[in-house]
């Protein structure tokens, strides 16, 4: 296969059994699920590690002399 192109029909038809496998996945693994919705499996209060820092740059011509 050193040099060798799928293109054409050949590649239309692998993109198609791709998809085709990739829409049966799909359907498989969503099956049993509700649309819009989604379980919350916990509430937790995040971490604030940051440090609130800023450097205030004057706008030049902003101050009147």
């Amino acid at each position: 296969m050193k040099n060798k192109r799928i293109n054409g029909n050949a590649l239309e038809m692998i993109m198609r059994d791709v998809m085709h496998g990739m829409l049966g996945f799909t359907h498989e693994a969503c099956s049993g699920s509700e649309m819009a919705k989604m379980e919350i499996l916990a509430v937790e209060e995040a971490e604030n590690t940051a440090q609130h820092t800023a450097t205030v740059i004057p706008f030049p011509g902003a101050y009147k002399k």
